[in-house]
């Protein structure tokens, strides 16, 4: 289910960025009408482990992958 809840994630925000919509986030009740309520665990651990940000906007939360970044990676 996790790699669901990323590909949906990834796919939202491009579609937007290729429409030139933005904000590029993706907003929680997107993510529900595609994917249903089952998400709410998934999104909790992968804002654990710092995959995601969420926050609030006006109307709803918002959703945010976080970028790899590998620079401060130890070998």
């Amino acid at each position: 289910m996790r790699e669901i809840v990323i590909a949906a994630l990834e796919r939202i925000t491009k579609e937007k960025e290729d429409s030139k919509r933005f904000p590029t986030h993706v907003m929680y009740t997107e993510l529900v009408n595609e994917l249903g309520r089952e998400i709410d665990p998934v999104l909790r651990k992968l804002w654990y482990d710092g995959k995601i940000k969420a926050g609030n906007t006006i109307n709803d939360k918002y959703i945010e992958l976080i970028p790899n970044n590998t620079a401060n990676e130890q070998p």
